[in-house]
């Protein structure tokens, strides 16, 4: 085998990847970096159709974490924006911003309202630590979660409710209110902030040129800048051996590699199979609708982006593109996305997804959030693998006998990011993670980053697993 041996291998080119290799890059390493798309950027690429940028999802910086901000300031050199907030939730017909505001609760329902009332001075203990629904209910009460969490969670996750781990909620639902004024793990927290005098006012980081994925792409000059630096795009392992000290490797287009490390931030299926392991974890795919459309064709509910509570609608959450920046709609424009998650192991949507264009125009229709399909001049269909992680009830034992398997087939591989790692987390987090596990690898320090305790979560909980 000829070639040069490369002192670590990165499978996946998003958040995770990139950070992490521009770390060891700047440490004096060699980096292969091997991702199967045809560009890098994973879950925070950005889409440009003749002028009109669409994200891959709701993305922005929200962090103070210094060391976050000093890597976003070194890699912008401060050409980055501050944008506020805006989020709304279409419960029972109705849009309610997020969070609740005092004139929300005018609008909801009378009976909704009384029996969330009713709810406060109910006994609701958790018998059930790991259950989605006891820890729903102990915190919102049985109202709220049959009447949104438990419709909208179906809908998004494709799985049966009750087999939800609480974890979905602590790493998801909990990190969704990220004002420090304002506390979201109650119903009587989110009653209490029916009282706020006025909208919190919260600042983002936005790039300035190219969308959330125009950050992602400098930060791959920044590599490209480094000699010892190689990237591969469209390829992925499709075969790995164990050497003396490392790995030597094949690809799908029947390249051979050498590395002494691999730092796997894909799918963890993908690397059983490498490993001739069986273990087998859950995520989700999404379709993104991207729609390009003049700006008269939308209602007047607008927001960054708005959470479709009826789990009877194929969208789950629609994103405004020209709330995040207005350079990413030319003139005229409003353009949207609209999300519609799918099951890996039993598809619905995925392979045929052009067909259900007509139903989210329409069900955007029903929302009177687009007048009309006139004002529609393109839709285009992004289908993304691998976008969730699904926490089902017994997903920590499964994590822990994949990452078991992991480490004995050989302690140099090294799980990262939303996919590798299997923990559900934002661009923020998966800087942070990288950062972290560059400066374990490369000595700077011994002990490995607690990332469930610091993106949150039930992290510490006995039998809960730390992983790399």
């Amino acid at each position: 085998m000829s070639g040069p041996i490369y002192d670590f291998c990165v499978v996946g080119a998003g958040p995770s990847g990139l950070t992490v290799s521009y770390q060891l890059l700047k440490a004096g390493y060699s980096v292969l970096l091997i991702e199967r798309d045809d560009r890098i950027g994973g879950l925070a690429k950005s889409y440009n159709y003749d002028g009109h940028v669409f994200d891959t999802g709701p993305k922005r910086f929200h962090t103070d974490d210094p060391v976050v901000l000093d890597f976003i300031q070194e890699i912008t050199q401060g050409d980055i924006a501050k944008i506020g907030r805006s989020t709304k939730v279409y419960f029972l017909g109705k849009y309610f911003e997020w969070p609740l505001q005092s004139q929300d609760l005018l609008t909801m329902p009378v009976g909704i309202a009384l029996r969330c009332l009713m709810d406060l001075i109910k006994d609701r203990k958790i018998t059930d630590a790991v259950s989605f629904h006891q820890y729903i209910n102990s915190r919102y009460g049985e109202t709220l979660y049959a009447a949104f969490f438990r419709p909208y969670t179906h809908k998004f996750l494709r799985w049966d409710v009750e087999d939800i781990h609480s974890d979905w909620a602590t790493t998801g639902i909990n990190r969704t209110v990220i004002d420090d004024r304002i506390k979201s793990n109650t119903l009587f927290d989110l009653l209490k902030g029916l009282l706020l005098p006025q909208k919190i006012h919260t600042e983002f980081l936005y790039p300035n040129q190219g969308g959330f994925g125009g950050f992602y792409e400098r930060l791959l000059e920044k590599c490209l800048s480094f000699g010892q630096f190689r990237l591969m795009l469209g390829d992925s392992i499709a075969g790995l051996e164990k050497k003396d000290r490392g790995f030597s490797a094949i690809t799908k287009t029947i390249k051979s590699v050498e590395f002494n490390d691999l730092i796997w931030t894909g799918n963890l299926n993908d690397l059983s199979l490498l490993i001739q392991s069986d273990r087998t974890m859950h995520y989700l795919n999404t379709i993104f609708y991207n729609i390009v459309c003049r700006k008269e064709g939308i209602g007047t509910k607008k927001a960054q982006w708005i959470y479709v509570s009826r789990g009877d609608s194929l969208i789950s959450r629609i994103t405004c593109m020209g709330e995040f920046a207005g350079y990413t709609c030319p003139d005229g424009y409003y353009n949207v996305m609209c999300e519609l998650t799918d099951s890996q192991t039993k598809p619905i949507y995925f392979k045929n997804a052009s067909k259900y264009t007509g139903e989210i125009l329409n069900e955007l229709i029903e929302m009177k959030f687009l007048r009309n399909k006139n004002c529609v001049e393109g839709v285009h269909l992004n289908p993304v693998v691998d976008t969730y992680p699904i926490y089902h009830r017994r997903y920590i034992s499964d994590f822990s006998l994949a990452l078991a398997a992991v480490k004995k087939f050989s302690p140099r591989i090294h799980l990262l990011g939303r996919s590798g790692a299997f923990w559900y987390n934002n661009s923020d987090h998966s800087i942070r993670f990288a950062i972290e596990m560059a400066q374990k690898l490369i000595g700077k320090q011994e002990k490995e980053f607690d990332f469930r305790h610091y993106f949150g979560g039930l992290a510490g909980r006995a039998g809960h697993p730390q992983g790399e």
